[in-house]
């Protein structure tokens, strides 16, 4: 009995301590990884709240392009007003992404390896946008072949997912330039 005590006593011990080793260090670590001139050398700003805006409505556009893919597949008649509603969104979330791209084109110009990806970013935007046209055409008839929005949602989506696949390997990029301390300006210098 006296060492399962002494046994309890420890492991609590240590257990208060890592919690208060988590409590005191966890702000710390999270203040830590920006400082305040950050946003002044470029880490913040207009590039960074776009590519998280381009992000959220490629992944917006992709979800809506499932779901009315699943709903041309399973209702057993599509309805002209909810196919043109849920087509419209899905065209306004491609070209908002195609915006906060432009965007971070402007930011990133003297950065040739971020322009390239951007290139092929938009390249499947573009392929995407073209597909929701057809889509989108096929959804102001008074009756809509729900075989057509599956096959147009199929490319939308396809096209998406390779969109925001690149898009998070250009994230990457620009993070592990951050942490090296590598700003636009001086990867814009390099390229001169």
């Amino acid at each position: 009995m006296c060492c399962e005590r002494k046994v309890r006593k420890v492991l609590l011990s240590l257990c208060v301590a890592l919690a208060a080793m988590v409590v005191v260090s966890g702000p710390t670590a999270a203040l830590a990884q920006r400082d305040a001139g950050a946003k002044a050398r470029g880490e913040f700003g207009k590039g960074f709240w776009s590519n998280q805006r381009a992000s959220r409505n490629m992944r917006h556009a992709r979800d809506y392009s499932r779901g009315f893919y699943r709903y041309s597949r399973e209702a057993r008649t599509i309805q002209p007003e909810v196919a043109k509603t849920e087509s419209a969104e899905l065209g306004r979330n491609i070209d908002a992404a195609k915006k906060e791209l432009a965007t971070v084109r402007e930011e990133y110009a003297g950065d040739k390896e971020v322009l390239a990806s951007l290139k092929v970013i938009e390249d499947h935007l573009t392929k995407a946008a073209a597909q929701h046209k057809t889509l989108h055409a096929a959804c102001q008839q008074d009756t809509v072949d729900g075989t057509v929005g599956m096959e147009c949602c199929n490319v939308i989506t396809k096209e998406l997912e390779k969109a925001m696949a690149e898009h998070a390997a250009l994230m990457r990029k620009l993070e592990i330039k951050a942490e090296s301390g590598e700003t636009k300006d001086k990867s814009s210098t390099k390229s001169k």
